[in-house]
C-alpha cells in the first residue's frame, strides 16, 4: 500500500509539470457592471497600467525587471508615493471601469461607429501588432483584444459629438466653447529651435542649450504681437549658429506657424515649470521654453477670434473641451459600477508574469 501511495504521489507531481494539466488559463475574470471581462482584456489593461508605473520609475529602479519592480514605491504625477504593485492593480481596475462605462453609454445612445473610427482604429491595431505583436503575445494578449480596445476607445471619442455636439444629447453653447476657446486653449505664434546640428545630429551639450535659450528668450522679450515675427526670424541665425548651423533670413522667417497646443501636450512635452509659464501668458505675451529634450520653443499668445471665427474653431474646441468632459463622465459612470472580479481567476494572470521583452 505504501509503495502504492508513493507511485500515485508521483504521478501526480508529474501530472502537475506538464502543460497539459496545470491550471488552465481562466476565460473569464468576472464582472464588471453588466459586463463579462475576458482575460485578455483583463491581461491588457494590467499591461498597460504596469506601463504606466514604468514611467514613474525613479533612476534607481528597472522596470525590466519586473518582480522587483512590482515591490518598489513610486511617486505618481499627482505626488503620491504608493507600491507599483497596488498602483497597477488600481489603474488595472479603473481602466476596465472606463472601458465598460464607454460600451455602456455609447450603447445608451445608440451609436455606431463611423467608417473613418472603424479604419482608424484597425490602422492603428495593425501598427501595433506589427510593432509588438510577439510581446503582446507573450503576455497573453491576443490581436482581436487589441482590435476591441481600440473601438472602445474610438467609441469614447465619438461620445464627443453624441453627447456634447451641435446634435448632441446636451450640446455645448456657444458661450461654453468661446469661454474654452479664450481661457483653456493656447493659440500660438511660434518656432521650434533643434537642440543638435541638423546636418550632423550632433547634440547641443549643456551650455550650447543654455546659450540658444537665453538668445531665444532675448528675442521672445523683445517682441510685441507686431514685431514678433520680425524679431524672432531676425533672431534664428545666431541662435542655430550656436551649433555651427547657417540659416538664411529667407528659411529663418518661413521657419514661423500658428497652432494650438493642447493642454494633454504642455503636461507630456514640457516640464512642469516651462508648463506653468505657458499657461500663465496673456494674449501677446512671449516665452522661449525647452520643449522635449530635442528642441526650444518660442511661442507668443494670441487670441483666435481676431483672426478666426468660432465657427471655422468649432470642431477643434468641441474636441478639446468635450474630450475632458467625456473622459470625467466615464470616470465617474466607471466608479458607479460594480466590480464582481473572480480573485481566484486573477490569481492566474498575476502582474509578477508580465513581459517586458521577447
Amino acid at each position: 500500500m505504501k509503495q502504492k501511495l508513493l507511485t500515485l504521489a508521483t504521478v501526480l507531481a508529474l501530472c502537475l509539470s506538464l502543460a497539459g494539466c496545470t491550471i488552465s488559463t481562466p476565460d473569464t475574470v468576472g464582472t464588471v457592471g453588466d459586463q463579462e471581462i475576458s482575460s485578455g482584456l483583463y491581461l491588457l489593461a494590467q499591461f498597460d497600467a504596469y506601463q504606466q508605473a514604468a514611467q514613474y520609475a525613479g533612476e534607481d529602479q528597472d522596470p525590466s525587471n519586473v518582480k522587483s519592480f512590482l515591490k518598489a514605491t513610486i511617486t505618481t504625477g499627482d505626488g503620491e508615493s504608493v507600491t507599483v504593485s497596488d498602483f497597477v492593480a488600481q489603474t488595472t481596475e479603473e481602466d476596465l471601469r472606463r472601458y465598460v462605462a464607454v460600451e455602456n453609454r455609447f450603447a445608451e445612445l445608440s451609436g455606431e461607429l463611423d467608417a473613418a473610427y472603424v479604419s482608424q482604429a484597425d490602422s492603428y491595431t495593425d501598427q501595433l501588432m506589427e510593432n509588438y505583436g510577439d510581446l503582446y503575445a507573450a503576455n497573453g494578449i491576443g490581436e482581436e483584444t487589441i482590435r476591441q480596445y481600440e473601438y472602445n476607445l474610438s467609441k469614447q471619442a465619438s461620445l464627443v459629438n453624441l453627447v456634447y455636439g451641435q446634435d448632441g444629447e446636451t450640446p455645448l453653447t456657444d458661450d461654453q466653447l468661446t469661454d474654452h476657446l479664450e481661457n483653456e486653449m493656447l493659440y500660438l505664434r511660434y518656432v521650434t529651435v533643434p537642440l543638435y546640428n541638423t546636418s550632423t545630429f550632433a547634440f547641443a551639450d549643456e551650455d550650447q542649450t543654455a546659450q540658444m535659450l537665453q538668445l531665444a528668450q532675448d528675442a521672445a522679450a523683445d517682441s510685441t504681437p507686431d514685431t514678433f515675427d520680425e524679431v524672432v526670424a531676425a533672431a534664428l541665425p545666431d541662435i542655430y549658429a550656436v551649433l555651427d548651423v547657417d540659416l538664411s533670413a529667407e528659411d529663418a522667417a518661413s521657419q514661423l506657424g500658428s497652432s494650438f497646443l493642447s493642454q494633454d501636450e504642455l503636461d507630456s512635452s514640457f516640464s512642469a515649470a516651462d508648463a506653468e509659464t505657458l499657461r500663465g501668458l496673456a494674449f501677446g505675451d512671449a516665452c522661449a521654453v525647452q520643449y522635449s529634450s530635442s528642441s526650444i520653443l518660442i511661442a507668443m499668445r494670441m487670441d483666435p477670434l481676431e483672426t478666426l471665427t468660432l465657427d471655422t474653431l468649432r470642431s477643434t474646441v468641441l474636441s478639446d473641451l468635450g474630450t475632458s468632459l467625456v473622459e470625467a463622465d466615464m470616470d465617474e459612470a466607471g466608479a458607479a459600477l460594480t466590480v464582481s472580479l473572480d480573485q481566484s481567476a486573477m490569481d492566474k494572470l498575476p502582474a509578477s508574469k508580465i513581459k517586458m521583452s521577447v
